[in-house]
């Protein structure tokens, strides 16, 4: 039987940045395949994992999980906008009602990462995203849409600490994407979760001192 779990679903992606979807997110069914297999590429890998391994991380039959999704690379493709956007409607949820201050901005970062700590499977799934994309071209593209998306999140989000200029918003933001990036990868790898939780302290500091002056 299929795992009756709850997951929740994030919002549409934004179509205009290459990372529009295929599949209906709000069907429960193809919202926990899109999770199952988020888990079992981060465990095992793309090429080692097979459609039948992600059907019965949820009690399914191959033949199921083929009806929604054509082929692995398909689903690959889909998984990684789900998974990401989820990730991001955390942090537009800290940012909703905030006061505008760079209190609040740096509240608001600290959201995304402690959701990017939370949910250790989506590191591991965008290793194997990365690398998957240097073969697939589509999959390149739709992962560059993912990562504008969530600069234009994160620079919304920043804005206090921008001091309203949007081009010192968008270089901030690129910044903060990149920091991010390159601290799950470093916990993921090493495992190293105050230090790297210390890390992103030490950076968020450095911004609130950079940002007043």
């Amino acid at each position: 039987m299929m795992n009756t779990e709850t997951v929740a679903t994030p919002r549409k992606p934004n179509e205009e940045n290459g990372s529009a979807r295929s599949a209906d997110w709000d069907n429960p069914r193809v919202a926990s395949i899109l999770s199952a297999a988020a888990k079992c590429f981060a465990r095992k890998g793309f090429t080692a994992t097979t459609l039948a391994e992600i059907g019965k991380e949820l009690g399914l039959r191959k033949s199921i999980v083929h009806y929604y999704f054509a082929s692995k690379a398909a689903l690959i493709h889909e998984v990684q906008s789900f998974t990401y956007h989820r990730y991001l409607d955390k942090l537009k949820e800290a940012t909703r009602n905030g006061d505008g201050t760079q209190q609040q901005a740096t509240d608001a970062l600290r959201a995304l990462w402690e959701a990017i700590q939370n949910n250790k499977t989506g590191t591991g799934l965008n290793i194997e995203v990365w690398s998957a994309a240097r073969r697939d071209p589509e999959l390149k593209r739709r992962a560059s849409g993912l990562q504008r998306d969530a600069r234009q999140v994160i620079r919304d989000a920043i804005a206090p600490l921008a001091h309203k200029d949007p081009n010192r918003a968008e270089a901030l933001a690129a910044l903060i994407l990149a920091v991010l990036n390159g601290l799950s990868v470093t916990e993921y790898l090493e495992g190293e979760d105050a230090k790297v939780r210390e890390g992103y302290e030490t950076f968020l500091e450095l911004l609130r001192v950079g940002s007043s002056s």
